[in-house]
């Protein structure tokens, strides 16, 4: 499965590990008021952005039908698990958490 993610200055990233992830997530640390999330995008095109607060946006950005959902985790470890998820297809996972309209 392809998949990339777009850094805090928004560069791509090919097929991080989750090494790579967590150390695209520790920008979030350091960001500004132009710069201020990190996102995975998946070939399906289903995309998780991040944002400093653990929020995450779940979207699809191949179908502008479907409306953007949001869901705040409560830990890095499970943004990294969601992450992963996505980096592996496992969207129907995903689309099963408790995300509300954003």
């Amino acid at each position: 499965m392809s998949y990339f993610m777009n850094n805090v200055m928004g560069e791509s990233i090919d097929e991080p590990d989750e090494q790579g992830i967590r150390e695209v997530l520790a920008e979030l640390r350091d960001v500004d008021g132009e710069h201020f999330d990190v996102s995975l995008v998946h070939e399906s095109g289903w995309s998780l952005s991040v944002y400093p607060d653990k929020n995450l946006v779940w979207e699809n950005v191949n179908e502008g039908e479907v409306r953007p959902r949001e869901l705040t985790l409560d830990s890095w470890q499970g943004v990294v698990d969601a992450l992963l998820k996505l980096s592996q297809g496992e969207i129907s996972t995903l689309n099963s958490l408790d995300w509300r309209e954003g």
